[in-house]
């Protein structure tokens, strides 16, 4: 700030309460509230780095706003014991609220626009901290990952851009090497474990593979020596199974030729019962059409009796209907070849929306 600045009156109580009964308004308050921020405010260069600039202008806003609630409490004050001066109170109060909360509102709205600049910094400054973090790799991370993000840390100066943080970005940046160090010997130790693994693996593999060839080698002599017995052993078993096979043909043809004849004299007696049996299923397909025929009939003549009985019963019922409908239009003054016409008119659909209910 590169000027001294007063302190803002704040208004008195009578002062504004005269004013809420003038022809002047509150206004004239407002106007030498602004007056006063203008007089005294405008023009300053504000260094908000300081925390004095800060405070003087997070004050002069504090007192206008102290303006505004005492004019809206004065104001309120005033309606409850005026109820005639009610609605002129309410607006003087409303453009005291709108006007003093703009003025408000401007005055802090540099301020407020450094303090969200410097929130947005310091959060930066927060970011690049983050980069610290132990937990970003750890003693399960490959070590050529640790490695990188060691470099990565190393990389980064602890310098002025830190400003206040400076202190706190180092000793996380320590710490953080610290653990990615120990995680590093740690992933190291892991790593060579795992590659004796993997070379004792290879070489037990190795063994096991020549332990299989050798033990496929012998099997495949012993299959070999096995299938050669079974070859002189097949070709005795097929010699003789030849001739077992031929005696049993020779048998063979001799049940056919005696199940043949039987066979023939079992396809005649069969053709015979067939013939038999084909008159009685032709004997029982007559009756049962003729049954068929007759029920067909009888339940004709039913359905037919039944329906003959239900229009005779409908025909009553609508001949009900229309003689209540009838005297109910009679009773209405209608006379009766009118009220004929009008019913015949609603039955043939003539009338819109109007229907008998059958």
């Amino acid at each position: 700030m590169n000027a001294q600045v007063n302190e803002l009156q704040v208004i008195d109580q009578k002062e504004i309460a005269l004013a809420f009964n003038n022809d002047q308004g509150i206004q004239a308050i407002i106007d030498n509230i602004k007056a006063q921020v203008n007089e005294k405010f405008e023009g300053v260069v504000w260094d908000f780095s300081k925390k004095k600039d800060r405070d003087i202008v997070a004050s002069l806003a504090y007192k206008v706003g102290r303006s505004k609630t005492a004019i809206d409490a004065e104001g309120k004050k005033l309606k409850e014991q005026y109820t005639v001066f009610t609605k002129k109170i309410d607006a003087e109060r409303k453009l005291a609220r709108e006007q003093l909360e703009a003025e408000q509102a401007r005055i802090r709205k540099p301020l407020d626009e450094w303090e969200e600049a410097r929130e947005a910094h310091i959060q930066a400054i927060k970011d690049r901290i983050s980069v610290f973090d132990s937990g970003r790799v750890d003693a399960f991370s490959s070590s050529d990952l640790i490695k990188q993000v060691i470099s990565e840390v190393e990389a980064i100066a602890i310098d002025e851009s830190f400003e206040d943080f400076a202190n706190e970005a180092a000793i996380k940046k320590d710490a953080a090497l610290n653990s990615f160090k120990k995680s590093l010997e740690e992933a190291l130790k892991r790593e060579a474990e795992q590659a004796e693994l993997e070379r004792l693996r290879k070489e037990q593999q190795e063994r096991e593979q020549r332990e299989r060839d050798e033990r496929i080698a012998k099997e495949a002599a012993d299959k070999a020596r096995i299938e050669a017995e079974a070859k002189a052993l097949a070709e005795q078993r097929r010699v003789e199974r030849e001739k077992r096979e031929a005696a049993e043909r020779e048998a063979r043809l001799k049940a056919e030729k005696e199940a043949a004849l039987l066979r023939e004299e079992q396809l005649k007696q069969q053709a015979i019962e067939r013939e038999k049996q084909a008159e009685i299923d032709r004997k029982i397909a007559i009756e049962q059409e003729r049954l068929r025929i007759e029920r067909e009939q009888v339940a004709k003549a039913e359905a037919e009796r039944k329906a003959e009985e239900a229009r005779q019963k409908n025909q009553a019922h609508r001949k009900k209907i229309c003689g209540e409908a009838l005297q109910g239009l009679l009773d209405l003054g209608v006379d009766e070849a009118k009220a004929k016409d009008i019913l015949q008119a609603i039955n043939k659909g003539k009338v819109p929306h109007v229907s008998l209910n059958f």
